[in-house]
């Protein structure tokens, strides 16, 4: 073998090096891609029900939020504002999911699961109240869509539901 093919034999094997190692490095950046994205979907379900479990850690809020979302009593001025800070507390939750999701940075479980707290607080009158009112406040018109769809299923759900009085079958 000449020096010349020996030249040439090594600038393929070369090649094959710099191209296996260009591999290597888009291999390793979708797997730190995929830890980063487990990494923050565990991040958003901890922060999440951490913030879930404060709106009930004791006694007093949990009478409160309980009073607040199923019965029909009126509230206070200040226990409006407390509700309803609640609310857009976990509802942005579920908006702030709905952008991570969007953008493929959470798993799907994630999101699903701040679409279940949402479903969970639409399901008193007064959260629906207070969604007709805080969907006009510059969302996503896509994720004001999703919890719009909730807020109606819900209320089909009521409207089929028999009242107290009545007999079911």
């Amino acid at each position: 073998m000449t020096f010349e093919e020996i030249y040439y034999v090594s600038q393929i094997v070369a090649v094959i090096v710099i191209v296996a190692t260009l591999f290597a490095i888009l291999y390793q950046g979708h797997q730190t891609n995929k830890i980063a994205r487990a990494d923050l979907t565990l991040t958003m379900w901890m922060q999440t029900g951490a913030m879930h479990y404060a709106l009930y850690d004791n006694p007093e809020k949990a009478d409160f939020m309980h009073r607040a979302m199923y019965e029909a009593a009126p509230l206070k001025d200040g226990e409006k504002d407390r509700f309803y800070t609640a609310l857009g507390m976990a509802i942005g939750t579920h908006e702030a999911a709905f952008n991570l999701r969007k953008r493929g940075l959470v798993e799907a479980a994630a999101y699903e699961r701040n679409a279940g707290s949402t479903r969970l607080y639409l399901q008193s009158p007064r959260g629906r109240k207070w969604w007709s009112r805080a969907r006009n406040t510059g969302m996503d018109p896509r994720f004001r869509d999703i919890v719009d769809a909730i807020a109606k299923d819900i209320e089909d759900g009521a409207a089929r539901t028999p009242s107290a009085g009545e007999k079911s079958n």
